[in-house]
């Protein structure tokens, strides 16, 4: 048997016959479909087991209900194919990829992993596509390339990581590579910290250029059930992933040049991510808290090495100030906040106009001592060198 395609699902009976639908249906017939039926407390349970009964290849299983993750562990440990591959129990395959994956397997004489793309299409309720490759993924990866050594496949991490390739486990593993390294269970990257974990192990791989994957992102926001969540321990997932990936690359003896630059731009694009987060509805803090955060919490040593080796200051500073800006629209913030000049200072920095009083309050904010990165000081000097306003207002020398 060449595929074993393990599917998680819970709590999932609108979606999931669409997925298992669309694995049934390819013209490559050599697989076996494992449905992990994680708890669910709907039909979910009662379909799959039909499902079961009505075809040889499908087999089901039930457990308590232990997260996405453990799913996934439990269908590998029960997997016979020659390969293995994930698909979500609310998205689909593309026709005929078993197909193609069994060519190339063939054609590359078995690598250890075919990297494959994800496309997240807009959709409505009934999954019906507004916007098809939503993210732009069949412009990032356009050639077929084979790594044929261990060297080679080091070489091209660095575009797999720009790429989005791995950073999701929508790819065909080697079985014994996927049994040998089991996915953790507490965070919700943990698909991201399993691809670094298999890297030393990965000696042959093929990137595949053909759409494979079809991920729904629904246009009701309420529907994307991961996406807009507070987790407590975001920053310190996206550091270990940053960390990670820095030690896995100088063991490689990879020019720096080559990864940092996308190493930083994926930091900063998960600090976003955590701050925005802040606005989620399961945040337990209050807005004082949310804000010192941003200026203060955010900002420990990785995001300023990050910082530093990326020259991404500006950018930084933007990224938390348009993040507290959203905050402030959510939830007015009382004067006698202490963190009430995160408000002064943003207000006066997006004034079209702006006169003394504002530069005295962007002063203030800039040299605020629950601002120690001094956010707002790029834009303020942008401001003084420009002379985009009348007069220089009294700033530190060292802001302009």
């Amino acid at each position: 048997m060449l595929f074993s395609i393990i599917m998680p699902v819970y709590n999932n009976e609108r979606y999931f016959p669409l997925a298992v639908q669309s694995i049934l249906d390819q013209s490559y017939s050599d697989f076996e479909l494992i449905i992990v039926d994680d708890g669910s407390t709907d039909r979910t349970s009662e379909l799959a087991d039909n499902m079961a009964a009505g075809d040889k290849r499908i087999h089901v299983i039930h457990q308590k209900n232990q997260w996405i993750y453990a799913s996934f562990n439990n269908g590998i440990k029960e997997a016979h194919g020659d390969y293995i591959y994930i698909v979500n129990s609310d998205d689909k395959l593309m026709a005929d990829v078993l197909a193609l994956m069994a060519r190339k397997i063939r054609e590359y004489d078995y690598p250890d992993v075919i990297w494959t793309k994800v496309l997240s299409h807009l959709c409505d309720s009934e999954q019906t596509i507004i916007e098809y490759d939503k993210y732009k993924m069949n412009e990032r990866v356009v050639k077929e390339l084979y790594c044929k050594n261990c060297e080679e496949v080091h070489q091209v991490w660095p575009f797999l990581i720009s790429s989005a390739l791995v950073y999701n486990q929508a790819n065909l593993y080697r079985r014994e590579l996927m049994q040998s390294q089991l996915f953790s269970n507490d965070v919700y990257g943990a698909d991201v910290l399993y691809n670094i974990d298999i890297a030393d192990r990965v000696h042959t791989a093929l990137i595949l250029p053909d759409p494979v994957y079809s991920h729904f992102v629904y246009e009701n926001s309420f529907m994307n059930v991961s996406v807009g969540k507070y987790y407590p321990y975001e920053h310190d997932m996206f550091n270990d992933i940053y960390i990670q990936y820095k030690l896995l690359f100088q063991k490689w003896k990879l020019n720096p040049r080559v990864y940092i630059d996308i190493l930083c731009k994926k930091r900063m694009t998960g600090l976003s991510s955590e701050l925005r987060n802040l606005c989620a509805d399961n945040c337990p803090m209050s807005l004082e808290e949310k804000i010192q955060f941003a200026f203060c919490g955010c900002l420990d040593e990785i995001i300023k090495t990050c910082v530093a080796e990326g020259n991404r200051q500006e950018e930084l500073e933007s990224r938390i100030l348009c993040a507290v800006r959203e905050l402030f629209i959510a939830e007015p913030i009382n004067k006698d906040n202490k963190m009430y000049f995160a408000y002064e200072l943003l207000e006066s920095l997006l004034r079209y106009e702006k006169d003394n009083e504002d530069l005295k309050k962007i002063e203030n904010g800039i040299n605020h001592p629950l601002n120690p990165q001094h956010i707002g000081s790029s834009f303020y000097k942008k401001l003084i060198h420009n002379q985009k306003i009348e007069g220089s207002g009294e700033v530190d020398a060292k802001y302009v």
